[in-house]
């Protein structure tokens, strides 16, 4: 895939999570009526404005890669490509584990007073867009492995 291909999915994924980011701190600052409520937008017990700046932070980081990534230029170091592809695939399937289980838990497959029927398993906005973000580090590796090798 080229260059601009890396980038322009890179920059797909990052607007996904700057709709995420923007909904929840629209509901939060003006209760929108047509967004899920604020409770759904939130997955842990994180203080919002310490979730808030580190998505503020999560999306800096989305646009200088992409921006990188447009201009060809490499995103990390070549031994961090192994790492940082397994953090992802790894971070993907914890999160797709956690919305299956979920989704099972909240239906009562589980029973609904076991663990999987819990708030960490039932946040299925903030988990949906945790795979986004899984997403977008597998895709950070991806196009620097093949920066690696085009290097080489």
């Amino acid at each position: 895939m080229s260059d601009a291909r890396f980038a322009a999915v890179s920059l797909t994924l990052g607007l996904a999570f700057l709709a995420r980011v923007a909904g929840q701190a629209s509901q939060r600052w003006w209760d929108v009526g047509f967004l899920p409520s604020q409770d759904a937008w939130q997955g842990s017990s994180l203080p919002f404005p310490a979730l808030f700046a580190a998505q503020v932070v999560i999306l800096a980081i989305i646009a200088v890669a992409t921006l990188r990534m447009r201009a060809g230029r490499s995103l990390f170091g070549r031994r961090w490509v192994r790492p940082v592809a397994w953090f992802g695939v790894l971070y993907f399937a914890v999160m797709a584990a956690r919305l299956v289980l979920g989704i099972g838990g909240d239906a009562g497959a589980f029973g609904g007073n076991t663990l999987l029927a819990g708030k960490w398993f039932t946040a299925y906005l903030p988990t949906v867009f945790h795979l986004v973000l899984a997403g977008e580090v597998m895709l950070f590796a991806a196009y620097q492995r093949g920066h690696v090798r085009s290097s080489l």
